[in-house]
């Protein structure tokens, strides 16, 4: 399939996305429907066990929203803002993990979506900003007003949404936004390496982690540990499980086939 805002490239189980809008990869409801059409196929295509997000360039992941037209028509806004919400929670429910690898500016649009990835991998130059009230634009994609607080604590998320601050790379780790900080002289090969161990990870154990750790805000206690049971019921009679076993014992690598 050809895209017009994205690249999709494939190297062994991984699979890469790159917001492609250069220079700072504004967010734009085409960036969003190609963005939603590539994880439709990603989803099916057995060879791809894990899936970076990226941007293009090292400005930017994606410094949000294309403002340069000024302010949207309503009906433009109700569509886009269906969109983004659309992309936030695709990104979050896909089955296979989702890794954003973060360079310079992510704000707005592109820190949703880049928040709602499994793990989040920043460059020492990333930047990072959800202060909509300086632009007076209400977030509107089920992260920063929905999501956050569950992510980070209510302090820190009211901190970042009322101050409205560049945040650095580290700062970003320290309060929980990202999972590693990486110098961004390594920051490609590390990522690398990183995504290429996720791939050779269990399917079923990855699909039952990212499942039941979301609904532990989006379901109740109870509704976490029956899913909990029902995936542990399905993964000990996978044929994964008894090759992760086998793999163990003969101190080899395992092979899992999601099976």
């Amino acid at each position: 399939m050809a895209y017009e805002t994205i690249r999709l490239e494939h190297s062994g189980g991984v699979s890469t996305l790159t917001l492609n809008r250069p220079p700072v990869n504004a967010v734009s409801p085409r960036m969003m429907q190609d963005v939603l059409a590539a994880l439709d196929t990603l989803e099916t295509r057995e060879a791809t066990r894990c899936l970076v997000l990226t941007g293009s360039g090292s400005k930017a992941f994606s410094a949000g929203a294309d403002l340069s037209g000024g302010p949207r028509a309503a009906a433009d806004a109700v569509r886009f803002r269906e969109l983004g919400r659309r992309v936030v929670d695709r990104v979050e429910r896909m089955p296979k993990p989702v890794i954003a690898a973060i360079r310079g500016w992510c704000i707005g649009g592109g820190f949703a979506i880049a928040m709602a990835c499994d793990v989040r991998l920043a460059s020492s130059t990333a930047t990072f900003r959800t202060g909509d009230a300086y632009l007076g634009v209400v977030p509107s994609w089920g992260m920063s007003l929905v999501r956050l607080a569950h992510y980070i604590g209510r302090n820190r998320a009211l901190d970042m949404l009322v101050l409205g601050e560049d945040m650095g790379a580290e700062q970003a780790r320290d309060i929980g936004l990202v999972s590693r900080v990486i110098p961004d002289a390594d920051f490609e090969a590390e990522v690398a390496r990183l995504s290429a161990r996720v791939a050779g990870g269990a399917p079923i154990t990855f699909r039952a982690v990212k499942e039941a750790v979301r609904a532990q805000y989006w379901q109740t206690a109870d509704e976490a540990q029956r899913l909990e049971t029902r995936w542990a019921e399905i993964g000990a009679a996978s044929e994964d499980f008894r090759e992760g076993v086998s793999a163990f014992k003969e101190k080899r690598s395992p092979v899992f086939k999601g099976r």
